[in-house]
């Protein structure tokens, strides 16, 4: 092993070991709008990982949009930034591509520069509100019942909140035990890590499907380890082909 492959083998054991639980406790935060509190806790990792990326050949990408990314969080602790829904949604998924993006350069070497180019776009608006709905009220799912199959099809294209998720988890306590359900991703441009994670507490009950997810939702997917959890299919009429439907 060569001293470059080395040290990204340490980087990313720091990543899994240390990184990713103070990450998650800051994206929590953030998610209770205690934003001062989860900037506190999110700039350490952050900023380590601006630092040691701009060092690892190949991974200083990762390192600028980092910098974007803490630029951001930093005017939004200042109040430079409004702290309403669909900004903490922004800077949640903003920290979400970091892992996402970190993960696509150890893995391939590129990275998907559309992602990256569409949260930059939206970051530099400065905490502007812009011309997508705030959708945090809405339900986020469409239910169709199909024999001893459930399809939940995503509606909105972000799920980040609080509110959203609340009615994510009252649809998931009305599945009957044993069935079949699908996510379909139709529309959806990105969701939170804590979306799976919530869908993951309910996968023992019933056998639980992925289907229609995008570069953003899959990035989110993978790089934190939810395959686990779930079967994924291409789309729904792949999911609907293998099921006999």
């Amino acid at each position: 092993m060569s001293e470059d492959d080395s040290l990204i083998e340490e980087f990313f054991s720091e990543v899994n070991d240390k990184y990713y639980p103070q990450v998650l406790e800051g994206i929590d935060l953030l998610d209770e709008q205690r934003i001062e509190e989860g900037i506190e806790v999110l700039s350490r990792p952050l900023h380590t990982i601006k630092g040691v990326t701009g060092f690892m050949s190949g991974f200083e990408p990762a390192s600028s949009f980092t910098h974007k990314v803490e630029d951001y969080l930093k005017k939004m602790q200042a109040g430079e930034v409004a702290h309403d829904l669909m900004q903490i949604a922004l800077a949640i998924e903003s920290v979400n591509t970091i892992f996402m993006l970190i993960e696509q350069l150890r893995e391939s070497g590129s990275f998907d520069k559309s992602m990256t180019d569409d949260i930059e776009a939206r970051l530099s608006g400065d905490g502007k509100q812009s011309h997508a709905a705030d959708e945090s009220g809405l339900n986020p799912l469409e239910i169709e019942n199909l024999p001893d199959i459930q399809i939940f099809t995503i509606k909105v294209s972000r799920i980040y909140s609080s509110e959203q998720l609340k009615m994510v988890e009252e649809s998931l306590q009305a599945i009957n035990t044993g069935n079949t359900v699908l996510f379909d991703f139709e529309t959806a441009v990105s969701v939170a890590s804590s979306f799976f994670e919530l869908v993951a507490s309910y996968a023992d009950s019933c056998e639980i499907c992925m289907a229609g997810m995008n570069s953003h939702c899959t990035g989110t997917f993978y790089s934190w380890g939810f395959q686990r959890f779930f079967s994924v299919f291409k789309n729904r009429e792949d999911f609907l082909s293998n099921t006999g439907v």
